[in-house]
């Protein structure tokens, strides 16, 4: 497994369980906190790289891309109170 895809786990797994804990919904759900935000993470670096975003750049991610779209993920959570 690419290290930038272990990297990108443990931070959307992080966020999730934030999520988890600030929005106090627990049990089974932060799996699938984990996989939307994962998403959004990932749609952050496609939308980064296909526009040419090098911003805080780590090894092969784009963070601040990145973490602005799991931000958009956690707040479509929020939004939707799932």
């Amino acid at each position: 497994m690419p290290a930038w895809l272990v990297l990108a786990l443990i931070i959307t797994l992080v966020l999730a369980l934030a999520f988890q804990l600030a929005a106090r919904r627990f049990g089974w759900r932060v799996i699938g906190y984990w996989l939307f935000v994962f998403l959004g993470f990932i749609a952050g670096e496609i939308v980064a790289e296909s526009v040419g975003l090098n911003w805080l750049r780590v090894g092969d991610l784009r963070l601040l891309p990145d973490l602005l779209g799991a931000a958009v993920a956690l707040a479509l959570l929020w939004w939707t109170g799932i």
